[in-house]
């Protein structure tokens, strides 16, 4: 098995490399003070687990997958986000309230989760269960 590089290595690591996104929020939350500190302790981790260090660095790989994808999700549903909101903006003749309206809509479709491929169906059947004729309500 190849040696790995040791934990202590990352106190030369001033910012990682990454996107312009991940770069300042690296710099705003003292993420090159974090990674040393977390650096520090995980050295201590695979020191004291001796022969057994393989599990140290699997639950490393696992940890990272997930923290690939968070980020991943984090950037794509802010995308998303701004595009939708642009988009409701620009619709012309839209009132002030129709684009609250539409902004709240869509604030719930993303907290729902609901895939892309599900949105524009999503979208119809809410507008046609609000247009639809009530069957059974008295008029006033």
């Amino acid at each position: 098995m190849k040696p790995r590089p040791s934990y202590r290595a990352i106190d030369r690591v001033e910012v990682p490399p990454g996107n312009p996104i991940d770069l300042t929020v690296h710099r705003r939350i003292g993420g090159a003070r974090l990674q040393r500190d977390l650096a520090r302790a995980a050295q201590v981790v695979v020191e004291a687990l001796g022969k057994r260090r393989r599990v140290w660095f699997a639950y490393e790989e696992l940890l990272a997958k997930i923290t690939d994808r968070r980020q991943a999700a984090y950037f794509d549903l802010g995308v998303e986000h701004g595009i939708a909101g642009a988009r409701a903006n620009q619709l012309p003749g839209a009132s002030k309230s129709v684009r609250g309206i539409a902004a709240h809509v869509f604030r719930e479709v993303i907290e729902a989760g609901v895939g892309q491929n599900f949105l524009g169906e999503a979208a119809l059947v809410a507008a046609w269960s609000v247009l639809g004729k009530p069957s059974s309500t008295p008029a006033r």
